[in-house]
Order: C-alpha cells, then sequence, then structure tokens
C-alpha cells in the first residue's frame, strides 16, 4: 500500500512540471491572443463597399435592386435604393445601427423605389434622428412623396401607439451638384456628373476615407468626368450591359437604341478602369444578371486588372 502510494506519488511530482509548464504556454498564448485583438481593435476602420443589390427592373430572387453600401466602422452610407435593400441590410453581419446619409445616383424607379421601406423600417426600429438624403434636383419632392405616402402610419406610431420620435419621422433632402457634398472629417463624398441622358442630371459618386477610395459610376456612358473621377481607384463599381439583350427583349428598334445610349458595354466600363488606373472593377446592375461569363470575356480584354462579376452582399 505505502509502495503504491509512493509511486503514484512520485508520479504526480513529476507530472507538476509538466503541468505548469502547459499552464505557462497556456497563459503565454492567451496574453498574445488577446494583445493582437487589442492591436486589431486599435486600427483605425477600413471602408469598404458591400453590393446591397446588383439586379435591374426586371425582378429577379436572387438579386435586390441596385444599391451600394459603404461601411467605414459604424458608418454607414448607402448609395441608391432599388427594391429589398432594408432586407439586404438586414443580412449583414453585424447589422447597421445606424445611417449616416443616402445618396441617389438618379431618380429612375429601380434605384428609389426601396427608399419608402428603409425610411419606415429604420425610423421603427430605432432611428432618432432625420434621414440624410442626397441626390439630383427632384429629391425633395420625393422626399415630401414619401412622408406623404407614409402619413397615416406615422401619425400612429408617433401619436398613438409605440410614440416614436417625431425627428426619425422626417427626411433632411440635399440637392446635388458636382463637388464636394459631404465632409465629416473622416469620409468625403463627391459627386460627379455622368451621361444618363435623357434622364439628367444624373450622378456618380466617389468616396475617399483613410487612404482608400471607391467609385459608384451609377447608370452611364463612358465620358472623360467619370474617368477623371475615377482616378486611382481602389474600388470602381460600374454597372453595365450587353447590347444584344435589348436587341432581343425589344421589339421597337427606336427604343432598344435610346436604352443602349445611355448604358455600358463590358468593353467601355473596362476602357473606363483601364484609362483611370483603378485597382480593381466590380460589375453591377447586371443586364441581363445571367452572363457573367460573357461580361468578364469581353471585359477582359480591356482591362489587365482584376474583375468581378457582383453577387448581392458581396464585400470590397
Amino acid at each position: 500500500m505505502r509502495t503504491n502510494l509512493t509511486v503514484a506519488s512520485l508520479a504526480a511530482r513529476e507530472t507538476w512540471p509538466m503541468r505548469n509548464a502547459l499552464i505557462s504556454t497556456c497563459a503565454l498564448l492567451l496574453w498574445s491572443a488577446t494583445a493582437v485583438l487589442a492591436q486589431d481593435l486599435g486600427k483605425p476602420a477600413r471602408m469598404e463597399a458591400v453590393l446591397l443589390g446588383t439586379g435591374i427592373p426586371s425582378p429577379d430572387p436572387e438579386r435586390a435592386g441596385a444599391s451600394i453600401a459603404i461601411l467605414l466602422g459604424e458608418k454607414l452610407f448607402i448609395v441608391d435604393t432599388g427594391r429589398g435593400v432594408t432586407m439586404r441590410l438586414a443580412a449583414l453581419k453585424p447589422r447597421p445601427s445606424r445611417i449616416d446619409a443616402v445618396f441617389l445616383t438618379h431618380l429612375h424607379s429601380d434605384h428609389i423605389t426601396g427608399l419608402p421601406d428603409l425610411f419606415a423600417t429604420t425610423w421603427v426600429m430605432g432611428r432618432a434622428t432625420p434621414l440624410e438624403l442626397y441626390g439630383p434636383a427632384g429629391v425633395q419632392q420625393l422626399a415630401e412623396g414619401i412622408k406623404q405616402l407614409l402619413a397615416a402610419d406615422v401619425h400612429i406610431r408617433r401619436d398613438l401607439t409605440e410614440m416614436l420620435a417625431p425627428t426619425g419621422a422626417e427626411i433632411n433632402s440635399h440637392v446635388v451638384q458636382q463637388g464636394v457634398v459631404y465632409d465629416d472629417g473622416v469620409t468625403k463624398v463627391t459627386a460627379f456628373a455622368v451621361d444618363h441622358e435623357p434622364v439628367k442630371p444624373a450622378f456618380g459618386y466617389r468616396f475617399e476615407a483613410r487612404g482608400r477610395k471607391i467609385v459608384i459610376s451609377g447608370d452611364c456612358r463612358p465620358t472623360d468626368n467619370l474617368i477623371e473621377n475615377a482616378k486611382a481607384a481602389d474600388v470602381l463599381i460600374h454597372e453595365v450591359y450587353l447590347p444584344e439583350y435589348f436587341d432581343g427583349v425589344e421589339k421597337r428598334q427606336e427604343v432598344a437604341a435610346r436604352l443602349k445610349r445611355y448604358h455600358s458595354t463590358p468593353e467601355q466600363a473596362a476602357e473606363v478602369a483601364s484609362k483611370a488606373g483603378a485597382k480593381l472593377l466590380v460589375f453591377t446592375h447586371l443586364v441581363p444578371p445571367n452572363r457573367d461569363g460573357t461580361i468578364l470575356e469581353r471585359a477582359s480584354k480591356h482591362f489587365s486588372g482584376k474583375i468581378v462579376v457582383g453577387k448581392d452582399l458581396m464585400h470590397f
């Protein structure tokens, strides 16, 4: 019995240094992981773009309407608000807790139909400040129309049931002209005119923050102004269409010709990216939405950089 105890005691004593070494190693690893995490948390947030919707007017369950989010830490900016934008925002992880501003490239229906939902839902979910809305001439009428559309609901939720913040039921509309339209000291947003005639004015937007530049073309054909404003972009997000699509779906040749005139082919968008010296070209607002290979093949002949045919919720 004593012998067994002695052997057991010796065995236990021999394991003590191993246990101590293991504990020390675990502590060191834990300290290192904590230090790295603290270091990462201390780094300034990196601006990134998220494709909230890459679709077109025809409904597609895989692609929400035209919309792009720009994220910078807790800050959230949205460019265009096509159908389903609120649902796509809900899919982001972590889910955004605020909206700093919404920017509209133009007032075509497929770029704005999600705006009433975005306005109402974010208010119901806690937004207590006015929605800051930037866009071309006509944006003020759009804001007033949304408020009229939701007037009954706002009255009930603000005055009778939830007693929601009255300020959250307001929209501050800002008419955009070419130039800097937003600057909070960290993020600068520049609007630039694009050619989407007869839709006029129409704009693209350039976001600059912490050494990164993200440029969104909006709906347009190539112009020198677009190229100039996309110079050295880290990410150029550009609309795209295949000419044969309009020829196939539109029986009236004159209508097909007008539609083709104010959009950009893969070749044209790639040339814009090449002339601008963009690092990454991302296609969105895909016309049609199921020809990724054709779009990529045609664009790659005119741009030697990386090209991505976008899908909803891709991050860049």
